[in-house]
């Protein structure tokens, strides 16, 4: 049986690459050629499909050290990496999906069509946002409190009424603006800081049936803990403390 093998230019017009790139590849190791009885390089089967890794996971935005290191890993490992990415394709096709389906309902009712409700008009929005939320948060969430309780509350994160889902973004840019200030001054007796307190429990009851401070310190301990909870807060505010200073607030006012 006869190996099927491509030279460089061939592969390059295969996958969609310049030969240069191939070359590159081939000189720090991410995609080593054989050479021929020519002296030419050559690209085997398991190349072949050494590549279409390659460009997989480039297109998810991956980078050559990156694709490097799971290129070292287990077929497993690269495999559960690849199922991983189809997850979040497939997320963004529904969110994709949903968004594509309220504009074609929103141009048709500016077209003189039927008129969609105020809740209608946000449903993709917020069905996003619950999806990015649970990825992110959602394991840890309900090690926390319980599957249970996080259905509950993103139940009440999707029935939100167009007003309500309105004013709980308007919220929390108010809480971002306010833990901006105290994460500056680091006065917890301010009007600042008792203003971030009262904004983040308010926040907190648009998708918590049964607010309660103990389930509030116990978030506080994860925004000190979790680098994604502190995250969340340290990228939207500006300041790299803002996570610990609401988790220090929460403390002081939560009793």
């Amino acid at each position: 049986m006869v190996t099927m093998t491509y030279s460089v230019q061939e592969l390059a017009q295969l996958a969609g690459v310049s030969s240069r790139t191939l070359r590159y590849y081939d000189q720090i190791g991410l995609l080593p050629a054989e050479r021929g009885h020519n002296g030419y390089r050559e690209y085997s089967p398991a190349a072949v499909d050494r590549l279409q890794l390659i460009r997989y996971f480039q297109e998810f935005d991956f980078s050559l050290t990156q694709i490097q290191d799971l290129l070292t890993q287990s077929s497993t490992a690269q495999t559960a990496a690849l199922a991983q990415q189809r997850a979040h394709l497939q997320e963004r096709r529904d969110h994709l999906t949903a968004l594509l389906n309220t504009l074609d309902r929103t141009l048709a009712a500016r077209n003189g069509g039927p008129h969609m409700t105020d809740t209608e008009k946000f449903a993709a929005f917020k069905q996003q946002q619950l999806t990015d939320n649970d990825r992110q948060f959602g394991t840890e969430a309900r090690h926390r409190y319980g599957q249970e309780t996080v259905d509950a509350s993103q139940q009440q994160f999707a029935n939100l009424s167009a007003a309500d889902y309105q004013a709980m973004q308007a919220t929390e840019q108010d809480l971002f603006t306010q833990l901006k200030t105290v994460a500056t001054t680091q006065d917890l007796t301010s009007k600042a800081a008792q203003a971030v307190y009262a904004l983040h429990r308010q926040w907190l009851c648009f998708t918590w049936n049964n607010y309660s401070t103990e389930a509030h310190r116990g978030l506080a301990q994860l925004y000190r803990d979790d680098a994604r909870f502190a995250n969340y807060y340290n990228d939207r505010v500006g300041v790299a403390n803002a996570a610990t200073t609401l988790a220090a607030v929460i403390q002081h006012y939560a009793h």
